[in-house]
């Protein structure tokens, strides 16, 4: 969020009140369900965000203020840690990207903090959220593809912090040779960021997802921190960032977030959709997992698709899960995106359809949605 003007036409005193809108693309299925030629990783292109000309009404808010408070201090956390480290975010697409920075983010949230505690009503806050902040979204939030928005948690797997019997897939810390440079402006930060490992001085990729899980890269290397049963159960937490892992006798170990190895990160889902294994609106991450479960051979082809692979830290303090701003998450309230889109650790007001389930975890119908949310994973 940001406050600040894209042009001489916008007010210094305005903010920038960032409405997210996740686009869902289908892709056209093949028939039978073969693995395709190699290709490269399938990556949609988000349109960069414009300033929304209406009025958001009703600013209505489905969750307790208390959660949305303890949200919002955690990226007043993150802002001011960015800031007295001298950095900036990563340049955003659009007119609007060169003015969102942690600066105008950090003061962005503490008005809108205020608003929100002193508030007498939501008349009182609805006027003057529309009052103080800009609106940015999708240039095609009317016509464009509809709004995908899904959920996540923080798994609860069995594993060993010693291999051996049914204790094989590792999970690993941050490597030592995982090395992060900017090109562009980096004396404050901007710039586009590189994720790589030297190799005779060159900057290249680190090891994809197959080099490390099948070709065993990173094994050997002390950079283990747990094994796991499955090899399924490994890809949800990373797909998940965090988890606890329950180790024999029952003592439970958490990790969290520490770092990726740069890859383009693909759905694994969306490429069985793709083959035609299943059709598009079976998807879910239960389906995938019954899909591998009923064909083991090709899990590695599958899990292997999503070249992004996730490195962690044990976690030692009660809160969390920690997402990748290195803040705990707050749950109804953290929202993950693309960071290349939106700014991290900004407010977000967010517009959607959630699921009521019966006893039997059967969708029955859909609710409304409606809430403040906060961009930090």
């Amino acid at each position: 969020m940001k406050e600040a003007q894209a042009s001489s036409q916008f007010s210094e005193e305005n903010h920038l009140l960032l409405k997210l809108f996740f686009a869902f693309f289908a892709l056209l299925a093949l028939l039978g369900c073969l693995p395709p030629p190699p290709q490269e990783p399938f990556r949609k292109e988000e349109p960069p965000p414009v300033r929304l000309e209406k009025e958001i009404f009703p600013l209505t808010d489905d969750g307790n203020k208390k959660s949305l408070l303890t949200a919002i201090d955690k990226s007043l956390v993150f802002l001011e840690k960015k800031i007295a480290g001298g950095n900036s975010f990563r340049p955003l697409p659009g007119s609007f990207g060169s003015f969102f920075t942690p600066q105008k983010t950090l003061r962005t949230l503490k008005l809108f903090r205020d608003i929100n505690f002193f508030s007498a009503d939501q008349s009182e806050l609805e006027t003057k959220v529309n009052e103080k902040f800009l609106f940015i979204g999708r240039p095609d939030e009317d016509t464009g593809p509809p709004l995908l928005l899904t959920g996540y948690y923080e798994p609860l797997l069995e594993g060993s912090l010693e291999p051996g019997g049914e204790y094989r897939y590792p999970i690993f810390r941050r490597p030592d040779d995982l090395v992060e440079v900017r090109n562009g402006n980096s004396s404050n930060g901007n710039g586009k960021r590189n994720i790589g490992r030297l190799e005779k001085g060159e900057l290249v990729p680190y090891y994809s997802r197959e080099e490390i899980d099948t070709r065993g890269a990173l094994l050997g290397k002390g950079y283990e921190l747990a094994w796991l049963k499955d090899p399924w159960e490994r890809f949800v937490l990373h797909i998940q960032g965090s988890g606890q892992i329950r180790i024999p006798g029952g003592k439970i170990f958490r990790v969290g977030f520490a770092g990726s190895n740069g890859r383009p990160y693909r759905g694994v889902g969306q490429y069985l959709v793709q083959l035609g294994c299943f059709p598009e609106e079976d998807l879910s991450l239960r389906r995938v997992r019954e899909f591998i479960r009923e064909n083991p051979e090709r899990a590695e082809e599958i899990l292997n698709q999503n070249e992004r692979y996730i490195f962690f830290r044990a976690i030692e303090s009660g809160e969390g899960p920690y997402g990748s701003l290195g803040v705990s998450l707050t749950a109804g309230r953290s929202i993950a995106t693309d960071h290349t889109v939106y700014p991290q650790g900004a407010l977000a007001y967010l517009i959607a359809r959630q699921p009521v389930l019966n006893e039997g975890g059967k969708t029955i119908r859909k609710a409304p949605l409606r809430r403040f949310v906060l961009n930090q994973d």
